[in-house]
């Protein structure tokens, strides 16, 4: 039976001040526009009940602390407090003053869910089935008109299969016990044809590599294991001769890196002779000019420097002057100190020569050192090479040919092993598929002797739902709308045979299709007794997809006289619209807002747009 629902009053923390606005009318609109926060209070009324789906704006998450919303069930009248810090609801039942511990809104571990909570102070049960789930969120699509869903989905955000659970169980064609047989009978059947997919292509499996016995492949893993057993010794032996090999490879490695600096120092030591030569050649330059001008001081002199004329005799004591002819005291002297340097000239000019061959033969002896170092050297640097690729190469090849088979090897003993596994895997699936089969036949056994009721119920179900819909949306579009009817496999709504995605090109009509729905959900809370949706709608802008001009005010006017009739005192419908009412039903109470008077009169305003 439909439950009670009516909100009384919504209220915001901001700055450790609480302060809202009054709900409790049979019809109450919220005449907001733009920036007033229409959307945003609806959707935080939702958010504080537990509900996921919903997307709370900057305004709320930037400047309060915590949501409040008062409302009144069956059992009471009830506060919920949603503080977002924590993402934890507390509910407060001020009838008995009843306070239920603070519920998580994404529960973790199995908790108890806030959303659930609410459910049940519905009267809805909150379901977890194989098939789908009946959650606050799915339940919200059918007594909540989102503004950004009203001209597109019919039901939201919300998944397929959650939501035809949630038609089924809200609208009373199951009962909880036959939703769980249905999901269950759906599940082991699934269950039931992915073991048999599973049978079957482990089957085909089998045939593919030739349906060998176990004691077939118990040989081949045995032969297999034996390959595998001499490949690795092979590549054992292979190893302790290639540690030996290399033992040996690299002294000889060692010797050519002995003979590399052997060279080197050759090379310096012929780099430093040949420095030293030029050195000593012009040592030897400047010997031999020193010997010629000693020897040129001795020679006497007979010709004028000048002139080059004969020098005339002259008279006088002592000798004469080789030069001027005239008598010379000191010729003994000079005469004997050139001989003297003429002597050391010749000396130095001896040494120079001597010293110059030396240099020549160090040089000549270093060029030989290098050139046998270098013969020395390439020696060892093919010995060590040869070495290699006569005792390490064949080998090395041979450990990689024993790897190889090595791996080979392993690969086909796992295959093999995997077989033998399968051929038990095998027989542990044949009787999973059997045992799963008869829990799915049992399971559809059971489903079925409740099926044929509900199929009828379905189709009876549909009848009245389509009777409700069709008398509530033609009105609202009488020119446009020919007929109206609830689909009896998916509970969606069709206008004109034409589902709502097949008519998204009309938004007028999209819009209208949503707001008849929600009503319908209403009228049948309150006429059809297995129907589990509370007796309440909010209706969030409903008419944004009208359109503008004359032709869109004949349609707004014409929905808004729809919700006014559709009203009542055993329900509430709460509607955000900056229209006028056409009329005022018993009940109706209306309060304006805009930028500059908000539904959250504490909130700041230069935050943005509510």
């Amino acid at each position: 039976m439909a439950g009670k629902l009516v909100f009384l009053r919504e209220e915001f923390l901001i700055k450790q001040k609480w302060d809202g606005f009054e709900l409790g009318a049979e019809i109450r609109q919220l005449k907001a526009g733009i920036g007033s926060g229409g959307s945003t209070v609806s959707e935080a009324a939702f958010a504080a009940l537990g509900a996921t789906t919903v997307v709370l704006t900057p305004v709320i998450v930037e400047q309060c602390d915590a949501i409040r919303v008062e409302f009144a069930t069956d059992d009471g009248v009830w506060t919920a407090t949603l503080d977002l810090a924590s993402q934890h609801v507390t509910f407060l039942n001020k009838t008995t003053g009843e306070v239920e511990e603070p519920l998580p809104v994404r529960p973790e571990a199995g908790e108890r869910a806030a959303g659930a909570f609410a459910l049940e102070r519905m009267g809805i049960p909150a379901m977890e089935t194989p098939r789908g789930n009946v959650t606050i969120d799915t339940v919200l699509a059918l007594v909540y008109l989102q503004q950004h869903h009203a001209g597109r989905d019919t039901f939201g955000s919300v998944g397929a299969a959650d939501m035809n659970l949630t038609l089924e169980v809200c609208f009373g064609i199951l009962d909880e016990a036959a939703a769980r047989l249905k999901a269950r009978a759906k599940a082991a059947r699934s269950q039931a044809t992915r073991d048999a997919t599973a049978l079957r292509k482990a089957v085909e499996r089998r045939q593919s590599y030739g349906l060998p016995t176990s004691f077939e492949l118990d040989m081949d893993q045995e032969r297999h294991a034996k390959t595998v057993d001499q490949h690795v010794a092979a590549v054992r032996s292979v190893g302790q001769e290639l540690d030996h090999h290399h033992g040996v490879a690299t002294g000889r490695d060692a010797e050519a890196a002995r003979g590399l600096q052997v060279l080197s120092a050759a090379a310096a030591t012929v780099d430093q002779a040949h420095q030293a030569l030029p050195q000593l050649y012009e040592r030897r330059g400047l010997t031999r000019q020193h010997l010629a001008s000693a020897e040129e001081a001795l020679r006497p002199r007979t010709h004028c420097p000048d002139c080059e004329q004969p020098l005339q005799d002259r008279t006088g004591g002592g000798p004469l002057c080789p030069l001027c002819r005239q008598p010379d005291p000191r010729l003994p002297e000079r005469q004997a100190q050139r001989t003297q340097d003429l002597a050391r000239a010749k000396d130095a000019a001896a040494a120079a020569i001597t010293a110059l061959g030396s240099g020549q033969q160090a040089a000549q002896k270093a060029v030989e050192a290098r050139r046998k170092a270098e013969q020395d050297a390439q020696r060892l640097a093919g010995r060590s090479a040869a070495y290699r690729a006569q005792e390490i190469t064949p080998r090395e090849a041979a450990r990689a040919r024993a790897l190889a088979g090595a791996r080979e090897a392993r690969a086909k003993l796992e295959a093999v092993k995997a077989r033998r596994q399968e051929l038990a895997h095998l027989v542990e699936l044949e009787k999973k598929v059997t045992s799963t089969a008869q829990q799915a036949d049992i399971a559809e056994s059971e489903w079925a002797a409740a099926e044929g009721d509900a199929q009828e119920h379905r189709k009876q179900t549909a009848k009245q739902l389509s009777q409700i819909y069709a008398d509530i949306a033609i009105p609202m579009a009488p020119d446009k709308i020919r007929s109206a009817v609830i689909d009896p496999k998916t509970l969606a709504p069709k206008i004109n045979n034409r589902t709502l995605r097949q008519l998204a090109c009309s938004a007028g009509l999209v819009s209208i299709a949503h707001a008849a729905y929600h009503l319908m959900v209403l009228e049948a809370a309150r006429s059809m007794p297995l129907v589990l949706l509370p007796r309440f709608q909010w209706l969030d802008a409903p008419l944004d997809g009208l359109g503008g001009g004359p032709e869109g005010e004949r349609l707004a006017d014409a929905v808004l006289t729809v919700c006014a009739t559709t009203s009542g005192s055993d329900s509430q419908i709460v509607l955000t619209t900056p229209h006028t009412l056409p009329l005022s039903p018993r009940g109706l109470h209306v309060t304006e807002h805009d930028s500059n008077h908000p539904l959250i009169p504490h909130a700041r305003l230069e935050s943005g747009e509510l």
